[in-house]
């Protein structure tokens, strides 16, 4: 799907070096088709690595950002 992230922190689609509560809001906005991605924000949202973006991915993502 990707291989152009694989240094990069997986979720964190601002690219401000965190997975964070904005990531997340970036990713349901995508989901949502309210925002478009560029290809590298696409791999960084894959963040169960199956090939697709979806509520998955984001609830994978909020799960380790709780703990």
């Amino acid at each position: 799907f990707c291989g152009s992230c694989q240094a990069t922190i997986l979720g964190d689609v601002t690219s401000d070096g965190f997975a964070n509560v904005l990531d997340v809001v970036q990713i349901i906005n995508y989901v949502l088709g309210l925002s478009s991605f560029t290809d590298t924000q696409e791999c960084l949202s894959d963040v169960n690595e199956d090939a697709n973006i979806n509520i998955l991915d984001i609830v994978t993502l909020v799960q380790s950002i709780i703990g």
